[in-house]
């Protein structure tokens, strides 16, 4: 986990953000990356030639003082639909490059299966995660989400579940050390709300609860205990 922890904090709490979490974020920030703690990105995918941007706020719930936050996370993605089971997307995380740290993805979803009645829908959404700071410090992360929808109502709201899987390539890590851990998975559940040109989106994810929290240089607040993080997601997508 000290190897796969990704720093993104909300541009809008920035100045705040410097000013009294600093200290907290310098020795965050020289953790060689990368903890996903992202919301879902295209669960459903868009309509054909249909455009989409999107941003989303949210993060891994921590104790900061006597309070218990998510950190603020930003991220804007942008998406397209190929046809009606297919959306292409790419995303930056927006508070990571504002501290020098280039961390973009781009997939797919695709659509398997439609829902029949309380039968769901199935899709699957490839990633490539690239992360840049400089030339020696660079990784490229591939992703698997696998998802299960609800549609309901007239304005087709959905709820989901799915699992997020990461996927650690070097056998090495910090120092020259053995990877211990190939696989990062984190379970998730969530509600769109649905408009004709917008979503609203609120997501709850366990992440990596297959890996240790502790001896971490913050405290993270999850039903696990010591395992992993639980982070809260809000999104808002503009359909176009």
């Amino acid at each position: 986990m000290h190897t796969n922890l990704r720093v993104l904090l909300n541009i809008n709490t920035f100045t705040m953000i410097n000013k009294y979490m600093r200290p907290l974020l310098i020795p965050l920030l020289s953790i060689c990356l990368l903890f996903s703690c992202a919301p879902a990105r295209f669960v459903k995918p868009l309509n054909k030639k249909q455009h989409a941007a999107n941003i989303s706020l949210g993060g891994p719930l921590i104790k900061y003082g006597t309070a218990t936050i998510p950190i603020p996370f930003l991220t804007a993605n942008y998406g397209y639909g190929f046809d009606s089971t297919t959306t292409g997307f790419a995303s930056i995380n927006i508070t990571s490059a504002l501290y020098g740290n280039l961390q973009v993805e781009l997939g797919a979803t695709k659509q398997l299966l439609q829902q029949k009645k309380y039968f769901p829908a199935f899709s699957v959404s490839p990633m490539i995660n690239v992360v840049y700071k400089n030339k020696d410090a660079k990784k490229l992360y591939p992703q698997l989400a696998v998802n299960a929808f609800w549609e309901y109502g007239t304005r087709k709201n959905f709820i989901y579940v799915g699992i997020d899987n990461w996927f650690e390539l070097s056998t090495k890590r910090k120092y020259d050390l053995r990877q211990k851990n190939q696989w990062i998975f984190m379970p998730m559940v969530g509600h769109s709300f649905s408009g004709k040109k917008w979503n609203f989106n609120i997501e709850a994810k366990i992440i990596a609860p297959n890996l240790s929290n502790e001896k971490l240089v913050v405290d993270y607040v999850t039903p696990l205990n010591t395992k992993g993080a639980f982070g809260i997601y809000l999104g808002y997508t503009r359909k176009f």
